[in-house]
């Protein structure tokens, strides 16, 4: 079109422009964008180039305007309009001066109205942009980008095409709904996915993002209609004609975005209520869904879980901020920085921008700072972690919020639901509906089907509420309910595995529930290899608040599980514990034995010289309380100390008395035990036959105390004699005995032990195939313990196969 004047240019069959557009009623920016499109309609539609060289003259300062600044007025997805331009604009457009100040004081009113109601933050073909310092997520995003092929998959069908290929495409939108933790980086990876399928030269017809604010300090959520009031606008709906109600605007948008290759980035969402609508019916559209609660109700969503960085992503994260250069001059303190963030991208990302800002820091110090100064380290400039996480904790209900308080005080790391059941006080149902909600909620974690954690930032808040939040007696009683909890339930494993006589019990807590119980001694060793690191833990936490009686119990409670797992490191730490707990208390008999069972954690250690000092203490703590049962135990226990060092007369002398005093007082148990001693005695003295009488005795004791895995060990010993009396018969019976009796007991030591010394006789009675079939279980149970026999085992499964 030429540049001519206006009103050769105007339709001459159009109204004046002067009365064409009614401004008594302006909504809001895009409605007032939309009068302005209907002006230049009636105007006859000149064009931006036309427009442009009219405009420039009438502004205050007379310029050339390029046609780019026309047409940018006109778009309805415009934030602010230049009001001196508007004015140019309707002069240019035919309007008279007199109702210029109409167009203003619409233009003014449509910005303050913008200002009343701010709405969700829409546009229309164009996504957020991209955090340059984002890192990792690889799996993640070639999760997302798959969704592609998914979404791809819906192009119509030609008519040819079979019937088979009909049925593989999907009738319904995708739609990912990406879920986690405050701060995990969740939006992030959501714009980052969107980018990168819009480069691939995806869904190149429509991109929307909105932020839903379903998690905002200072706004409400967004509403769904008014959601879609601003979507139904971005795709070109002149306001008059947008419906009223939230059903009839998703009806038209539905509409309106059908058969358009489309993108929707929903963050920040609420709940599953708040995207409902805004879901498209298209299966060509795909759509991202964010949320720090979990969106399992949203029917056909693929869910997606994102968990803290893993280590190197976070570094990678840091150097990024900071500089690779800092991070390579303190790897180690680098390590520090981002562990003490709990890995989680939002803390990371904020101590670096703090590192960042001052130059003069070092790693050392941030790392220093973040230790001493917890979550309040965790900010830059106006922007830190603690009001993202209250935002999520001020939305639980009252006994959901007070169960993510009372975890904080769990000593340990993950928890089940009956350690919920014993903080709070409550029923095991409840427990686990606080924990759903909680995992619903992405206030905790679930790492296996019934064990949950704490992240270490949220540890830290939900510490800092409990704190403010609940009194200290309450506190005081939720941390003894666990406690006692953890030493009741620690009994009934060491009743299921073995009949070791324990110190006399603690009371029950009022509130406190009933501790697990177990059907069988692999079952209560299953409880224990799971909270191992629970139980050390509650130990160190009784005696460090001073609830001694606990601390004392626990250790010898536990030194079953000690034994069969041959958990040497928390055996002495614990039993030292449990030492200087009982000295705090003056109790000379828990003294006795935990000076004993921390003799045979140093036995087991080969520490014999050490162990015969220990156990010297804990025969004068036995005889000062006059426990027989207990000295002649602890006797036995030196007696095999000397043995072991080859000093068989003291060795047997000492044993033998130990022997006197069980016959006396009928032990079962502790006969089984001090015979076993003895036997070890005789055969390292090369005594075969006594030593195979002795175990033969013992091996009947254990039976009639009913201890599986003293059988077990006794079978065994017993066997090895047999292999030195060269009876190959007999020693197979025995260490099959010992190998069913330990499987029984759960102990796996023993029972790799077992089979392993099983080759032995079936190769001496060659049966090559079975030596080298029960070596390779061997292999497989070491491997499973972690031990270092596992090597030694499989270089001998090696020589046996080279033997023809």
């Amino acid at each position: 079109m030429t540049d001519q004047p206006l009103s050769t240019v105007r339709d001459p069959a159009a109204p004046d422009p002067a009365g064409a557009v009614d401004l008594s009623n302006v909504v809001d920016l895009a409605d007032f964008i939309e009068r302005l499109r209907t002006l230049r309609a009636y105007a006859g539609s000149p064009s931006f180039r036309v427009l442009a060289k009219r405009v420039g003259p009438l502004l205050k300062q007379p310029q050339d305007v390029t046609h780019s600044t026309i047409s940018d007025v006109f778009d309805p997805t415009r934030r602010r309009l230049n009001q001196e331009l508007v004015v140019a604009i309707v002069l240019a457009l035919g309007v008279p001066e007199a109702q210029v100040p109409q167009w203003r004081s619409a233009c003014l009113a449509a910005h303050a109205a913008k200002r009343r109601a701010p709405g969700p933050t829409g546009v229309f073909r164009q996504l957020p942009a991209e955090l340059a310092t984002f890192t990792g997520r690889r799996e993640e995003l070639a999760a997302l980008m798959a969704l592609v092929e998914v979404a791809g998959a819906a192009e119509t069908p030609d008519s040819q095409s079979s019937d088979s290929q009909n049925a593989a495409v999907p009738h319904t939108v995708v739609v990912s709904a990406i879920e986690g933790m405050a701060g995990v980086g969740k939006t992030q990876l959501a714009i980052r996915a969107a980018h990168e399928l819009v480069r691939a030269g995806r869904f190149a017809d429509v991109q929307l993002y909105v932020n839903l604010r379903g998690f905002d300090t200072e706004a409400a959520p967004a509403d769904p209609a008014d959601v879609l009031d601003s979507f139904l606008r971005q795709l070109e709906v002149p306001a008059r004609r947008i419906p009223a109600g939230l059903a009839e605007r998703a009806a038209m948008f539905r509409d309106r975005i059908a058969g358009r290759d489309a993108l929707l980035v929903l963050d920040n969402a609420a709940d599953e209520a708040q995207v409902a609508a805004l879901i498209p019916a298209d299966p060509r559209c795909l759509v991202l869904v964010t949320s720090r609660r979990t969106l399992a109700g949203l029917d056909g969503a693929r869910l997606l879980r994102l968990d803290v960085f893993p280590l190197r992503d976070a570094l990678e994260l840091l150097a990024r901020v900071v500089g690779q250069e800092r991070v390579a001059a303190e790897p180690e303190a680098a390590v520090q920085v981002v562990r003490l963030c709990g890995l989680l991208p939002l803390a990371v990302s904020l101590a670096a921008a703090r590192l960042r800002s001052r130059p003069a820091w070092s790693l050392a110090r941030l790392a220093t700072h973040l230790r001493d100064s917890g979550l309040d380290a965790v900010r830059a400039g106006s922007r830190e972690l603690r009001p993202v996480f209250e935002l999520s904790y001020r939305e639980l209900p009252a006994s959901t919020a007070r169960a993510f308080r009372l975890l904080s005080l769990h000593p340990g790391r993950g928890f089940t639901a009956g350690a919920v059941e014993a903080l709070t006080g409550t029923s095991e149902a409840a427990a686990q509906d606080e924990l759903e909600a909680l995992l619903d909620e992405n206030l905790v974690e679930q790492r296996t089907a019934d064990r949950y954690e704490l992240h270490d930032l949220l540890h830290a808040f939900a510490l800092e509420r409990a704190e403010a939040e609940e009194s200290a007696a309450e506190r005081d009683e939720a941390l003894a309910r666990l406690l006692s909890w953890y030493l009741h339930a620690a009994e009934n494993v060491s009743r299921a595995v073995e009949t070791r006589r324990l110190l006399e019990t603690l009371a029950t807590r009022p509130g406190e529930p009933a501790p697990p119980r177990f059907a069988s001694a692999p079952d209560a060793m299953a409880w224990y290899d799971a909270e191992r690191e629970n139980l050390t833990a509650v130990l160190n936490c009784a005696a460090r608040t001073g609830r001694h009686d606990l601390a004392l119990r626990l250790p010898v409670t536990l030194l079953g599980c000690y034994q069969l797992r041959k958990d040497w490191t928390r055996w002495r730490a614990g039993y030292e514990t449990g030492l200087d707990s009982a000295r705090e208390v003056g109790d000379r008999t828990a003294q006795g034995r935990l000076y004993n069972g921390l003799g045979l954690a140093l036995f087991d250690l080969r520490e014999y010289a050490e162990a015969i000092d220990v156990y010297g203490a804990a025969l004068a703590l036995a005889e000062e309380v006059g426990s027989r049962q207990q000295v002649a135990s602890i006797l036995g226990n030196i007696g095999d100390c000397h043995c072991r060092l080859g000093d068989f007369a003291t060795a047997e002398t000492v044993i033998r008395r130990s022997l006197h005093i069980f016959r006396e007082v009928g032990d079962p148990q502790n006969l089984a035990s001090s015979l076993c001693n003895y036997g070890v005695l005789l055969h390292e003295a090369k005594r075969l036959p006594e030593a195979h009488d002795t175990h033969t005795e013992a091996w009947a004791a254990a039976r009639q105390a009913g201890n599986r895995r003293y059988e077990a060990i006794i079978a065994f010993n017993r066997a090895e004699v047999c292999m030195d009396l060269e009876r190959p018969t007999d020693a197979e019976a025995d260490y099959r005995l010992a190998l069913t009796a330990a499987r029984e007991a759960g102990d796996r030591p023993t029972e790799a032990e077992a089979l392993r010394a099983l080759a032995r006789p079936l190769r001496a009675l060659g049966r090559g195939d079975e030596a080298r079939a029960v070596l390779g279980a061997a292999v497989a149970v070491f491997e499973a313990l972690g031990s270092p026999e596992a090597a030694v085992t499989r270089e001998l499964l090696a020589s046996l196969a080279s033997v023809t």
